[in-house]
């Protein structure tokens, strides 16, 4: 084990030692000043070796960097649940000041500092987070009212601007749209693959936007991006954003647009361009969109195809159903693609139409879920696994309009339904007619009922008609074709009677059904 006290302090410690001895209590200024100044040598001396005997001081290099890492705090952008290399640098700054070692080995690491974090507390360093980088590569996170001057300048500087690869822009609420595509947004990006831009605009007050619509920037609906140069960008999600880019994306995969307060220049055409400038868009989601599209798009709308899209959402549509029929009427989407439309209050539809999609898929299954709140009814086709879900909400709505939204729902795709499910927390006469809902399948083999109180009314609507003339035809009754009956455990005495009753009754007119409860079959 080596000397706590190396010998050179050691020595220097004996002759001012010598000194006070000879000196006895008449020790001058300097001598006390040599004695603190050799005595504060020594303790550093000492703390340095102490650490250096420390199990942790004894890992590699790569080791220590590496617990470095994960001390930091991930950095999650709201509304953002992809990857992300985002850290709190800041985090780090406390580890510097340890030890000789600690430090040497943080500020040897530049993937460390990659992170620019700027909020209102801490926004004074991007300078010299970048420096630290080095030449790594680099993620910006801004979570405060505006980027700081200094950060946009930063990032027009090629170098710079070059090595960005995530851009994270949070509660920008003094941000206008001007100051959003020409600053933070303008500067050439070649690595870039993940933008996250959340505009705060305060409700019913647009004060911001209608001032910079003065100067005429956002009133332009298209606008060009990082310089036009975003060869590598993958993901791009902006909310409350004005303007849509006019980027042609080779490598974007996921998309999502989201409105809440922020005025929108742009019209479905617009929409439409940036899409068919995509294509490799695999997941594409809309929110808040508005209500005028049909009436701002021309004939000559293009029809884009996207053959790389899985999933489509389009949610909570202000108004009635037309914003989302118009962006799917000029979508060619692939057969394995998800459409979910969520968030359309019921009793706000227009035109029943509204309500019908050119879809038809062979063979299909149809699943209705009905809460308190909503209805939500989803068609899929197992084999090629794609799906159209429709979520109305109830809140407001007579049982007369939930019973006609599922009714034109389905109608366009009855002799396609194979397969059913049902589940409610409601009761029948709340939202439909089991007779009518039923009558609306005439190619279903198989019914599943998920909840008990909906067993009586159903098998009520299941049972044949008793006809007063001879010739009695079952494929006029409700589900002719249905084989499978699938009920839910604990059926009371009076609906298995009932249960039997109807499949005898069945039988007897030629349609004969096998009933399923608990596994067994009956």
């Amino acid at each position: 084990m080596p000397p706590v006290v190396p010998s050179s302090i050691a020595t220097s410690l004996d002759i001012v030692l010598e000194a006070i001895k000879r000196g006895r209590w008449s020790m001058s200024i300097e001598m006390l000043t040599a004695l603190q100044v050799q005595l504060h040598l020594a303790s550093s001396l000492v703390q340095e070796t102490m650490n250096s005997l420390i199990p942790l001081n004894r890992l590699p290099s790569e080791i220590l960097s590496l617990v470095f890492s994960l001390a930091m705090m991930p950095l999650k952008p709201a509304g953002y649940h992809g990857p992300s290399a985002a850290r709190q640098s800041y985090d780090l700054l406390p580890v510097t000041h340890v030890c000789r070692r600690w430090r040497d080995v943080a500020l040897s690491t530049p993937s460390l500092w990659s992170t620019l974090y700027e909020d209102d507390v801490s926004h004074a360093s991007a300078q010299l987070l970048q420096a630290r980088a080095k030449e790594t590569a680099l993620t910006i996170y801004v979570n405060r009212s505006n980027p700081t001057r200094a950060l946009v300048q930063l990032l027009g500087v090629p170098r710079v601007g070059s090595r960005v690869t995530e851009l994270f822009l949070q509660d920008l609420h003094d941000c206008t749209p001007s100051q959003l595509a020409t600053g933070v947004l303008g500067f050439p990006a070649p690595h870039l693959e993940r933008v996250v831009v959340r505009r705060q605009v305060p409700r019913n007050d647009t004060a911001s936007d209608a001032d910079d619509a003065g100067a005429g920037a956002p009133t332009e609906p298209i606008v060009r991006l990082f310089d036009g140069v975003t060869p590598r960008l993958n993901t791009l999600v902006l909310h409350d954003v004005p303007f849509l880019p006019s980027n042609s994306f080779q490598r974007l995969v996921h998309l999502k647009l989201s409105f809440e307060t922020s005025p929108i220049y742009w019209t479905l055409n617009d929409l439409l361009h940036l899409l068919s400038r995509c294509t490799l868009l695999a997941t594409a989601t809309f929110v808040g969109l508005p209500t005028h599209f049909e009436s701002t798009q021309t004939p000559s709308a293009p029809s884009v195809s996207l053959t790389c899209l899985r999933r489509l959402v389009i949610v909570d549509c202000h108004g009635q159903a037309s914003s989302m029929r118009a962006i799917l009427a000029h979508l060619t989407l692939p057969a394995d693609c998800a459409i979910r439309l969520h968030g359309l209050p019921a009793h706000r539809l227009g035109p029943l139409a509204d309500l019908r999609f050119p879809y038809v898929i062979q063979p299909m299954t149809l699943v209705i879920d009905v809460s308190f709140v909503s209805i939500t009814l989803t068609l899929a086709n197992p084999r090629s696994g794609g799906s159209l879900s429709l979520e109305l909400g109830t809140a407001g709505a007579m049982t007369t309009i939930l019973q006609q939204c599922i009714e034109a729902f389905v109608s366009d795709f009855s002799t396609s339904i194979s397969t059913v499910t049902i589940s409610s927390q409601r009761v029948w006469p709340a939202w439909c007619d089991p007779s009518l809902l039923l009558s609306l399948l005439p190619s279903t083999n198989s019914l599943s009922l998920g909840d008990i109180h909906l067993v009586d009314q159903c098998l009520d609507a299941l049972r044949p008609s008793r006809s007063p003339y001879e010739g009695f035809d079952i494929s006029r009754e409700p589900c002719p074709r249905l084989k499978v009956l699938h009920l839910p455990p604990g059926l009371t005495d009076l609906l298995r009677q009932k249960l039997h009753m109807v499949m005898s009754e069945r039988k007897h007119k030629g349609s004969r059904m096998q009933f399923v409860m608990n596994e067994h079959h009956i």
